[in-house]
């Protein structure tokens, strides 16, 4: 019976586009690096227990392990290291995976308010489904651009793509074998690129990216606003 989760973290990047002296995951966040926050909330989760495999820089490394001396229980993580692009970052996690039947969820290191729920509910979804993509809605106005020509866009035409994005093992390990195409912007783009179909799932708008400074800000004011709501609760 397939029941195993691994779910692997990508934190490989360099974070230029942040600006910061030190790459975007590791930016305190209350106290705690970004992507601590990002790693319990998954080993945090009160009804489900992942396998994690965390994606990093080769130049991380040390850092990552002086984090380890701080909080002890991130020793058991499996390191992987990444490659060139976010697809072979990917891959090299998959690859260490030897289970054939399982689920494997893709999710992002500066994403570290993914809740609860939508963690659950896409292992769930995944049961049914060969991959499950969590979304919310597209707020902005949008235009599209064609050189000199632009024209509006329906909006609700539109969604949001977040992580964690969970698959069956089989057929992401199987979509993972293709060679890399710079149109990959995503797990689900690979997946659907060999002919499956994505099931959309309700995301949660604070489930934000952290990538841009203005991202930061925002996750600032979320964790304090989380922080308050734990203590009223």
């Amino acid at each position: 019976m397939r029941t195993k989760k691994y779910i692997i973290i990508v934190a490989a990047g360099e974070g230029n586009r942040m600006g910061a002296e030190i790459a975007k995951q590791f930016l305190p966040l209350d106290g705690k690096p970004i992507l601590i926050h990002t790693i319990d909330a998954f080993l945090n989760h009160p009804t489900l227990i992942f396998d994690i495999i965390l994606v990093l820089n080769n130049s991380h490394l040390e850092m990552w392990d002086n984090l380890c001396q701080q909080y002890y229980y991130l020793k058991p993580i499996k390191i992987v290291i990444g490659g060139r692009e976010r697809f072979h970052s990917v891959k090299n996690a998959i690859d260490t995976i030897t289970d054939h039947e399982c689920y494997i969820g893709i999710h992002d290191g500066v994403r570290p308010f993914v809740s609860e729920t939508v963690i659950e509910r896409a292992f769930s979804e995944v049961i049914e489904h060969d991959a499950v993509v969590p979304i919310v809605p597209m707020i902005p106005t949008i235009r599209m651009t064609d050189g000199e020509n632009n024209r509006s866009m329906n909006r609700s035409d539109f969604k949001v793509v977040q992580t964690p994005q969970v698959f069956r093992s089989e057929i992401i390990k199987r979509a993972y074998q293709t060679p890399y195409q710079s149109f990959f912007f995503d797990d689900a783009t690979v997946v659907e690129h060999h002919g499956y179909t994505i099931k959309l799932i309700e995301g949660n708008e604070e489930n934000i990216k952290i990538t841009l400074p203005i991202d930061y800000l925002t996750a600032k004011a979320l964790q304090k606003t989380k922080l308050i709501h734990d203590i009223s609760n």
